[in-house]
């Protein structure tokens, strides 16, 4: 994970502080790590990002995807889970705000998070799946502004009463119709939000009937002509 860290930024000023050596685990509280992001933008490689609200069969499409065009997968979620189990300032701050619905985790913090990841995993995939991403527009705005542009919003759209049964289903009923409900609207909002500034890139795909492939195959062909403009830029 070659030219990671390269220096620590306050979050609260816009000066950075003196470069000093430090890896994840050493983060002090309210403080950031700065990264080369060189080896993702030279690559150039294309960068998707998957949104579906509960039940839309997010989470397996997103495996499916990943496999079938080597993208690298990565899940929002699970990399804030895995740093919580830390103990370290900043795995501390995120367990907080998990175990707390009162507090989030700070939009910095994630972004951190999958530049971290998409350094780790930048020579050995052919594009970057971000599975759940993002969740409001700031985190949007860091992740083009930090990171870098994002090629293609894949939108799972799936009937309301199909989600709440699989809900259902996946919950052991441990979940009503009611709360199911609330947790997709809450989504859904969130979703808009969060990309109201980039509904040029959203690509809407619907479920086909339950043939999981089916779906996996629509996703594909919505993003070909997005491969095709950057199999065209690496031959310039």
């Amino acid at each position: 994970m070659g030219g990671l860290i390269s220096c620590v930024d306050d979050v609260s000023t816009t000066s950075y502080t003196p470069r000093i050596s430090l890896i994840p685990q050493q983060v002090p509280p309210m403080q950031r790590l700065c990264y080369d992001m060189t080896p993702i933008k030279s690559r150039s490689l294309p960068i998707v990002w998957l949104v579906g609200p509960p039940g839309s069969g997010r989470t397996t499409q997103s495996k499916m995807l990943s496999e079938n065009l080597d993208f690298a997968h990565i899940k929002v979620a699970e990399l804030l889970r895995n740093e919580a189990e830390k103990d370290t300032d900043r795995g501390r701050l995120i367990n907080e705000a998990l175990h707390h619905r009162a507090k989030k985790v700070p939009d910095s913090i994630v972004i951190d998070l999958i530049k971290e990841e998409m350094l780790t995993t930048s020579h050995n995939c052919k594009g970057y799946l971000i599975n759940n991403f993002p969740k409001n527009s700031k985190q949007a705005a860091l992740f083009i502004k930090e990171i870098d542009d994002v090629d293609a919003i894949i939108y799972l759209v799936c009937d309301v009463p199909v989600m709440v049964k699989r809900k259902q289903v996946q919950s052991e009923g441990r979940l009503d119709d009611d709360v199911i409900k609330k947790m997709i609207a809450t989504y859904i909002k969130e979703v808009k939000e969060g990309t109201s500034k980039l509904g040029s890139k959203i690509e809407k795909v619907s479920r086909v009937k339950d043939i999981k492939y089916l779906v996996v195959l629509k996703i594909m062909m919505t993003l070909s002509p997005f491969f095709f403009s950057h199999y065209l830029r690496s031959k310039k």
